[in-house]
């Protein structure tokens, strides 16, 4: 009986070792499932960023960049791009912020996998998986952080967070988002995590000032050791992002709000002061290095971060000096230390405003960008650094109940930390970085994927209060009187926690909707287009096969690079830039630095093309100057996404959105419909290029009529019971318009309400395949039947020429219209360009055309051109009418005429001669029209 009794107590003894090897180890497990799951669902659709060709096709436009710098470092190991000549005609760019560790480290993977040679599919998806596992590190950080303010079960729960929000930081993770971001966020959550164990070693070691005079460097080791993590970790993150020197800014807040509350406490500030200088130090050293510019500058490592490292430092040991002297002030009471410190702060503050006004201008400036809770105008057009406007909804759906159980967690650690006889630093420093990220993230929404580290450390802290409140930790001694209540409040805290997003599947939703590539889509052809039938940069008008302008070569930095003869721009909205340097391999002049951003608006917006020809040269008087205009339907459409982005920008025509087009808006869901252009908005360059090529329009014969009309905003919903009406004449319908408040004349179809010139020097080379109907039909027409209507190349390439002279005589006063058919050879669409002029007493007429008729074959790429792909199918005719009082049709003067393609180059300086014959009849067909499509 004994001995069966020893042998039960045996297995019981094994059986309770074994719960407790379980309860001593489940989070390892548990943690790894998360991050398998993290991972799967970030990498599941990565074949969608692999085009036909092999080429990525990232979300985005940044990725693109960084695809090249990382080329770059693989071409240069380990050494990244200082200057590139290949964006920003003209003046090139210091990339800053691209070509930074995060490529560094990317290229290195990718030389790792491809055996040192890396060919582009094996760096294609190098960068493809980068992110996401960038991404899935991030749990590691979050769960310390998260056991270090809630034990080990707080820890997964900030992980299950990390894991299930479908926020930015999700969206910023999956394959094909190839941006820097993760890998930010992951070297802000390291810093945080090792900042909270200097703070905590600082006040268990309690280092002091007399340690360095006594030499006693043994009592300093660990502390010090901790401060040199804590600096080295927020330096490699700002190698990451030159901006994340906001870290410093967040740093300072927690060292005043706890060195205040230490001494006013009775403990010495010295503790955390110590270390805390010490990592200052070590990041503004380790900084100085990187240093690529002399000035301040956010964008790259500049003055600025060491600066202020050092003025972090500065400050710290003036604190803890100050404290020194305030101890042998008997008759003044600690409390009033941190008012002390405040207003010796805002003294320095206000010296060093009146000795160098800029610095302190350019600290505000970023100040109020990350928190100053509201956009900019420039700001608003850029997804990421708008604020958010609905925060309940926009919080709600990051984070379901997990944000507002993370508020009650701040305010319990809030609470003790007021309670405390002495509150943990590494709590209030978490305390800190929430409030701050929170703050940020209202003002820039793209924050939210530092914030989700807050979120989780919030819960962790409810989550470790309630685990011990109901101590679960009995459950480890013995695992059979676990109460019901017990599992009840864990289920429980999962479901809050976790229960709304894993309802409606929202993350892996969220990630599907991520996944999806970028408009490179729609304009990859347009610039392999490019690629292949322009002249590469240097062999501009001669042809020229020696270039000096090496793709991936070294430059060094200038604040403006020298073009030469033969080196052209590229402009289009500064969205695409990247997109022209990557696979275009052109130069474009604006790109998503926002370089050039208001060069590029105001040349969208220019309402003449004297006025449109005067930005481009005086903005690129060097080589050939931009020779290229790319302009896309959301440019060229009112009612798109883009299309009033421009007027944030431009400084030279004072339009808003409103000016230049109408908003159509679904009352019932708030959510656009269609659009309509004004006539200043027809008159833009970039409607007159995209919808008409150039070509004069006459006046439309309609009137757009809407339900209600705001013309300030461009906002209008639509009238159900009749979108248009047709009249006799263009006159009738401008009247008619000018009667309605909620009406306007023309505006859809191409149609404006006054005639529109014809351009001279801009000819359409290249238009992409059809992508989509136009907006007014998408409103209208089912999407099943979206294939029998008309529809729009995506992307429109447009050259700028010098135009050849034509000079002709005629009937005396009259009218003289030009018209010629082109064909777009990849759309097998026609257009008619159709250009005015008119005859002065004698008869004579000039006027300058944009588009040749003959000679293509001769002025390809082999002579420096453009082999171009939109091709007249007949000659020019020339039409006027003469009016005679005895005949209402008048009698017709006509002759047609070849326009070669020197001519239109400037190549061949002779002068078309066109003498009209009475009575001939025109050749081409209808001209008259005033169309400029065939739709």
């Amino acid at each position: 009986m004994s001995k069966r009794w020893d042998q039960l107590e045996e297995r019981l003894d094994d059986y309770e070792s074994q719960i407790d090897t379980v309860y001593q180890l489940y989070h390892i497990p548990v943690l790894a499932a998360l991050m398998v799951f993290m991972l799967w669902v970030r990498v599941r659709h990565y074949s969608r960023h692999i085009g036909p060709d092999g080429q990525p096709l990232y979300r985005g436009n940044d990725p693109f960049y960084h695809y090249r710098s990382t080329n770059y470092v693989i071409e240069n190991y380990p050494f990244t791009m200082p200057f590139d000549p290949w964006t920003g005609f003209d003046a090139g760019q210091q990339v800053g912020q691209f070509g930074t560790l995060f490529d560094q480290v990317v290229a290195t993977a990718a030389l790792i996998v491809g055996f040192g040679s890396p060919d582009q599919s094996t760096i294609v998806m190098t960068t493809l998986m980068a992110v996401p596992v960038i991404g899935t590190l991030c749990a590691i950080p979050v769960y310390f952080i998260g056991k270090r303010l809630g034990g080990r079960f707080g820890g997964l729960i900030g992980v299950v967070i990390l894991a299930l929000t479908p926020g930015s930081f999700l969206s910023r993770s999956v394959a094909g988002f190839f941006d820097h971001h993760i890998a930010e966020a992951l070297g802000a959550f390291v810093a945080l995590w090792i900042g909270m164990v200097m703070v905590t070693v600082a006040q268990r070691e309690q280092p002091i000032y007399e340690f360095i005079e006594t030499r006693e460097f043994d009592l300093l080791k660990r502390p010090l050791k901790w401060g040199v993590a804590f600096g080295i970790a927020i330096v490699l993150t700002i190698l990451v992002w030159p901006p994340a020197m906001f870290l410093f800014g967040i740093f300072a807040v927690f060292l005043f709000v706890h060195l205040s509350a230490e001494f006013v406490r009775g403990y010495s500030p010295d503790h955390v002061a110590i270390p805390a200088t010490v990592s200052m130090l070590v990041a503004a050293v380790l900084l100085l290095p990187f240093m690529g510019a002399s000035g301040f500058e956010t964008t790259s490592i500049s003055v600025a971060q060491p600066f202020l490292a050092l003025a972090v430092a500065f400050g710290t040991v003036f604190m803890a000096a100050v404290a020194r002297f305030w101890d042998r002030l008997d008759d003044v009471p600690r409390i009033a230390y941190p008012a002390g410190i405040l207003g010796v702060g805002l003294v320095a503050i206000g010296v060093v405003a009146i000795a160098a006004p800029d610095v302190i201008d350019y600290f505000t400036r970023q100040v109020l960008r990350i928190a100053g809770l509201g956009s900019t105008d420039t700001a608003a057009t850029v997804g990421e650094a708008q604020a958010v406007s609905n925060p309940g909804q926009f919080f709600y759906g990051s984070y379901g109940l997990a944000f507002v159980t993370a508020l009650g967690g701040f305010v319990l650690l809030a609470y003790q930390g007021l309670a405390a006889e002495r509150p943990r630093a590494e709590q209030l420093l978490v305390l800190v970085f929430a409030v701050m990220m929170l703050l940020f993230t209202l003002t820039q929404n793209r924050f939210d994927y530092y914030f989700v580290a807050a979120v989780g450390a919030g819960n962790a802290v409810l989550v470790g209060w309630i685990y011990n409140f109901v101590d679960l930790d009995d459950v480890r001694r013995d695992i059979a009187n676990v109460k019901p209540y017990q599992i009840l409040i864990v289920v429980a805290i999962l479901f809050v926690v976790a229960g709304p997003l894993v309802a409606t599947g929202a993350t892996v939703s969220a990630a599907d909707q991520s996944s999806q590539p970028g408009s490179m889509q729609q304009w990859d052809s347009s610039l392999d287009w490019m690629n292949e039938n322009t002249p590469a940069p240097g062999a501009y008008g001669s042809g020229a096969e020696d270039t000096r302008l090496e793709y991936y070569g070294t430059y060094e930095p200038t604040q403006d690079f020298e073009y030469q003869d033969g080196e052209y721009g590229v402009l289009a909205w500064w969205d695409y830039g990247h997109y022209i340097t990557t696979r275009g391999e052109r130069i474009p002049v604006a790109n998503p630095f926002q370089q050039h951003a208001t060069e590029s608006a105001d040349f969208l917006l220019a309402d003449n093309e004297t006025e449109s020809l005067e930005i481009l040269e005086e903005d690129s008087s060097e080589g050939e100057g931009v020779r290229y205009v790319m302009v896309d339907y959301q440019l060229g459409f009112a009612g798109t996404l883009k299309y009033n982005a421009p007027t944030a920008f431009e400084s030279e025509h004072n339009v808003s959105d409103g000016d230049v087009g109408v908003t159509v808006i679904d009352p019932q869901t708030g959510r656009p419909l269609y659009g309509a252009e004004t006539q200043r908005g027809f008159e833009s360059m970039r409607v007159r290029l995209y919808q008409h090529h150039g070509s004069a329009m006459e006046p439309s014969r309609f009137v757009m009529r809407f339900d209600q009309y705001n013309s300030t905003a461009g906002v209008a919903t639509p009238d159900e019971e009749q979108l248009y009406e047709p009249y006799n004449s263009s006159e009738e319908a401008r009247q008619a318009a000018q009667q309605d408040p909620n009406a306007i004349h023309g505006g859809v179809f191409g149609q404006p309400s006054e005639r529109i010139k014809a351009l001279e020097h801009f000819r359409l080379v290249h238009a992409s395949e059809y992508d989509r109907p136009a907006p007014l039909v998408r409103a209208t027409v089912p999407r099943e039947r979206w294939e029998d209507v008309p529809q729009h190349s995506w992307v429109k390439t447009f050259e700028r020429v010098e135009g050849a002279k034509i000079e002709g005589t005629g009937p005396a006063n009259t009218e003289v219209q030009a018209s010629v058919v082109m064909e777009i050879d990849s759309t097998g669409e026609t257009f008619v360009y159709n250009q005015f002029a008119q005859t002065d007493d004698e008869g004579n007429w000039e006027m300058t055309v944009p588009y040749s008729t003959t000679g293509y074959d001769e002025y390809g790429t082999d002579a420096g051109y453009t082999n171009v792909s939109v091709r007249a199918n007949s000659s020019y005719e020339f039409l006027a009418v003469e009016s005679e009082e005895d005949s209402p049709l008048g009698t017709p003067w006509s002759a047609p005429a070849e326009v070669t393609e020197g001519q239109v180059l400037g190549e061949n300086d002779t002068t078309v001669q066109v003498d009209l014959q009475e009575g001939r009849t025109p050749q081409t067909g209808q001209q008259n029209s005033g169309n400029s499509t065939s739709e």
